[in-house]
């Protein structure tokens, strides 16, 4: 499976000029003048076992006049972590140019979902991202959190995919633990939190679903700095663009809108480390009205639609359930006038006059004054188009983002020095295949005695449909493209076989190859001619044999995975656009 894991970094001016009217609004953005925590999370990347992913870091200034700042100071900091992991840093640069591209190619309104400004816009360039690098799951992480299980990324992606309780799971949530290695909210209670008890609420559900069993299981809530999303669930719901807080919530609902259930993982979690939030509670729960009264808006504004279901409070009960029922007013009436008795017992009558203000933003303000059900609908629509149009663009959208690619020139200089992979390497990398785990020690020195080791630039040509097929190939590192002609001899992509894969295992039925294979990027593999196979075979039969069955079985996989993949279409068991 070829992962894509985004950790979006937030920036701000100096301390000393703070937030300005006009500049985007985030908890805790990190000042220009300081190192913020991006560090820390990098540094915990070291900790896990498999690096078989792609990293992109995006940078979120709050203000344009920041932004060259920002990216030189992010490009610092991955450059002084020095972790192994493929890394891209995308900038807001980097976002203008991609859109060029695609309005060239005649998408207008649809740009405007390509924003790097407010949480649910990031939430979108993830994904994005995800869909330009040929992503298959998205793993979603902030900048304040600190990895902490060596086996994550295998965790994280280990029911992608799957069946479970008659449902395909495309959406893991883990969830954070705090720095008591509990994953209750760090909140104290208080008196003013009687009828707003949203801490109380997610402590429910977080005891409900985190604490109890099985394992995996469909959940009401998740957490926006540690999702995991397939690309057939990030390929058709996007983020809503009018949500300003709460969008991972959010999320979860547009996805159960479109038929698609969030399933949290009870062993997956993250240490969460915040910086303190400084916001005064009456503007805090202020967002929270904002956010609530949104999405009961979305619930309630529902119409039947085809390819989607209808959901209710009842779907997300204890949390967020309980804020999107019609007790919601009440609870922000009595809340606020709590709030603003304790604000006045201590003699702060500005913070007092802020929640009291509260009741009357909720009654006039903040309930939208506009369908956010259908426009969120008219969103996705829109969403589906510019996904569409950058599948069939992606290797020059690609290439804009491989402009900051921090691992391309090290990838060129490997390149340029093209140096023979040592024969221990080789054998590690092979050990760590696990369709290799059959072959002994000996076995895998033999193997390594008859393949040839292959670098490949990116958009270089391994083969074309039409040449004979005489070989077979192993990924060691990067990514291959296969791809077909069609009558305009244009290039429709079929598929991405990336590191730790097997390519040309028909070599065993076909004498020609039927497709195109092209290196997405730079690209380290093994060659085994068949003839070199059919010495081994002769030389040594219960290895041949072995290897041979090895091929069988990966290719009979490959073919099950064509048949499921062609059932599902012709059982309309794919999205249809209205």
């Amino acid at each position: 499976m070829r992962i894509v894991m985004v950790i979006p970094t937030y920036w701000q001016r100096s301390r000393i000029e703070g937030w300005q009217e006009g500049d985007a609004v985030y908890d805790h953005p990190t000042p220009i003048d300081e190192e913020g925590t991006l560090g820390r999370t990098l540094e915990s990347i070291k900790l896990l076992n498999n690096k078989n992913f792609k990293l992109v870091i995006p940078v979120c200034p709050t203000t344009d006049k920041i932004a060259e700042v920002a990216e030189r100071k992010t490009k610092e900091i991955v450059e002084k972590s020095k972790i192994i992991v493929e890394t891209y840093i995308f900038t807001p640069n980097n976002l203008e140019n991609i859109k060029k591209i695609l309005h060239q190619e005649g998408l207008r309104e649809e740009l405007e979902l390509l924003n790097i400004k407010g949480y649910s816009n990031v939430r979108n360039i993830c994904l994005y991202a995800g869909q330009v690098l040929g992503g298959d799951a998205v793993i979603l992480i902030d900048d304040d959190e600190v990895f902490e299980k060596p086996d994550f990324i295998d965790m994280a992606v280990e029911f992608m995919g799957k069946r479970k309780y008659g449902s395909i799971i495309y959406g893991v949530a883990g969830y954070y633990l705090n720095k008591k290695d509990e994953y209750y909210d760090d909140v104290e209670m208080q008196a003013w939190m009687t009828y707003w008890d949203r801490f109380g609420s997610k402590a429910k559900a977080f005891d409900k679903i985190i604490s109890a069993g099985p394992r995996i299981k469909i959940t009401p809530f998740a957490f926006g700095g540690l999702m995991v999303i397939h690309k057939n669930m990030f390929r058709i719901v996007p983020f809503d663009p009018k949500v300003s807080r709460g969008e991972d919530i959010d999320y979860l609902i547009n996805a159960k809108m479109f038929g698609f259930d969030f399933f949290l993982d009870n062993k997956l979690n993250i240490k969460h480390l915040p910086p303190p939030k400084h916001h005064p509670v009456w503007k805090r729960t202020r967002e929270d009205i904002y956010r609530f009264l949104y999405e009961k808006s979305k619930i309630d504004n529902q119409m039947e639609h085809s390819n989607m279901k209808k959901v209710t409070a009842e779907d997300f009960m204890p949390y967020p359930g309980d804020f999107l029922t019609d007790a919601l007013e009440d609870k922000i009436y009595k809340t606020n006038i709590l709030l603003a008795l304790d604000y006045l017992a201590e003699g702060k009558v500005d913070d007092c006059r802020g929640a009291i203000e509260n009741i009357y933003l909720s009654k006039y303000e903040a309930i939208p004054k506009f369908d956010t059900f259908e426009t969120y609908r008219d969103a996705q629509k829109m969403w589906i188009k510019l996904i569409d149009l950058t599948g069939i663009h992606r290797t020059v959208i690609r290439n804009e983002m491989e402009l900051n690619n921090l691992s391309r020139q090290k990838a060129a200089q490997e390149i340029e020095k093209f140096v023979t992979v040592d024969r221990v390497e080789i054998k590690e990398s092979l050990k760590e295949i696990s369709f290799f785990n059959i072959f002994t020690d000996k076995e895998l020195e033999r193997i390594i005695d008859i393949v040839s080791t292959r670098r490949y630039k990116e958009n270089q040509i391994l083969f074309r449909s039409g040449d004979v097929n005489e070989a077979f190939y192993i990924i060691l590192k990067g990514c291959i493209r296969i791809a077909k002609r069609d009558d305009n001899n244009e290039e429709i992509v079929l598929g991405h076989v990336a590191t730790q894969g097997l390519l040309g295992e028909t070599t065993l039925v076909n004498e020609f190859h039927f497709v195109d294979a092209i290196a997405e990027e730079y690209t380290e593999v093994l060659e085994m001619k068949q003839s070199e196979l059919e010495h081994m075979i002769d030389e040594n039969p219960v290895l041949g044999n072995k290897f041979l069955l090895m091929l069988i079985d990966k290719l009979n996989f490959k073919l099950s995975a064509t048949n499921e993949l062609a059932s599902k279409y012709f059982m309309k068991d794919e999205h249809i656009k209205d």
